[in-house]
């Protein structure tokens, strides 16, 4: 059982403390552009590369990689990265940050954009306009009609920006007030609307793409930044199988999975993959675990891959936080150090990084050492075979 008495707690592999800031917000706003559930900050990866990497132009690679969070602060601190998902969106968020064009070409191709055509109505508008005015509705299909046809760089951000503002809760969204961070189902927006005495309003989505920008490159990228993330690999695959990868090329992996049954994916982003045209597929099975075993054996499997692709003597974090499933405490990263034996992976120390909880996790109904995640435990395994 996970954290059955825990073993390893007496161990002085374990350290606590306060590695990184706890604020939020603090690092570039380019990794901001756009949320995701259960991201960490990038404080987190930015540490273990100064912890581990001695040198510039290394390889980090995610095989989790979320929203970007690690290849971007690769990127930034002077590293390749290479970015593996199974979730295609993972791949859009993190791709269209591999280059950032200038505000002043963004703004050119915002203002060329003709969003005012008429257009098909679809069947499925109904689950739009819960969400949408009619006249908003009509340019964001525009904007997905030229996102179709246009595959510059310029037009890849633009979409990216227009994809954080669709759905939330002020007027810098293109939607009347919703949650920001999960695509509710049509009919509880519905209600929220009847509840709350509104309606969706006309919201121009020009003008919100625009000042997204200007705030999102507020500072500049840092001028190295290109030079590495050129060179970066995005990956479709599930994290324990990845033959985009060649063998023993990673020096160093940061990366946190899922949880056990904490994310459902697929339906929190149902508007995001209507927007990009993400079709659901039977083959494309996202690792969400109820059953511990389960979550272990995929653990266990995934990484044996990463000890394939990392180099010897280079290191793999793995966050993986703490959980309560009933009325026990599952601390994971005990698992975690189990499940690496026999992998060619050995556990190097572990690192508890203790903070209190953002406005954000209170936000979910999440309090210190109730339930959820309320610190991050950081699993360093070394590679030795």
């Amino acid at each position: 059982m996970a954290g059955a008495g825990r073993l390893l707690k007496d161990s002085d592999k374990i350290v606590f403390g306060e590695f990184w800031t706890a604020k939020q917000r603090q690092g570039h706003p380019i990794h901001h552009t756009v949320s995701y559930r259960a991201s960490f900050k990038p404080e987190l990866p930015s540490f273990f590369m100064r912890e581990f990497l001695k040198k510039k132009n290394r390889v980090v690679y995610d095989p989790f990689g979320g929203r970007g969070t690690t290849a971007i602060q690769a990127n930034i601190e002077g590293h390749v990265a290479v970015h593996n998902d199974i979730h295609p969106l993972s791949i859009f968020l993190a791709s269209a940050r591999q280059y950032v064009p200038k505000l002043e070409d963004l703004e050119k191709k915002l203002n060329s954009l003709d969003l005012d055509k008429e257009v098909e109505d679809d069947p499925f508008d109904v689950n739009l306009l819960p969400f949408f005015h009619p006249r908003t509705l009509r340019e964001i299909k525009n904007l997905k009609l030229l996102m179709a046809e246009d595959q510059s760089v310029e037009m890849k951000f633009i979409s990216l920006i227009a994809l954080s503002r669709l759905h939330g809760h002020s007027t810098g969204f293109f939607s009347v007030y919703t949650f920001p961070q999960v695509s509710i189902p049509p009919e509880a927006q519905a209600k929220n609307n009847i509840k709350r005495g509104q309606s969706p309003e006309y919201r121009p989505i020009k003008p919100r793409i625009y000042q997204k920008m200007k705030r999102d490159l507020a500072l500049p990228i840092p001028p190295f930044y290109h030079e590495f993330s050129k060179n970066n690999l995005y990956s479709l695959n599930s994290a324990n199988s990845v033959p985009d990868i060649e063998s023993e090329s990673v020096d160093l992996i940061v990366t946190s999975p899922p949880f056990l049954d904490k994310v459902d994916y697929e339906g929190d982003n149902w508007l995001r993959h209507w927007f990009l045209d993400i079709k659901k597929s039977k083959d494309r099975k996202l690792s969400i675990f109820s059953n511990l075993n389960d979550w272990n054996e995929f653990i266990r499997s995934t990484l044996k891959e990463s000890a394939r692709v990392l180099k010897k003597g280079s290191y793999m974090v793995m966050e993986v936080g703490e959980v309560k499933k009933g009325n026990s405490i599952l601390y994971l990263d005990e698992d975690v150090v189990r499940m690496a034996e026999g992998t060619g992976l050995v556990w190097n120390k572990t690192y508890v990084h203790t903070q209190s909880f953002t406005k954000l996790s209170n936000c979910w109904q999440v309090s210190n050492n109730e339930k959820g995640t309320n610190s991050n435990r950081c699993v360093v395994l070394r590679k030795v075979l």
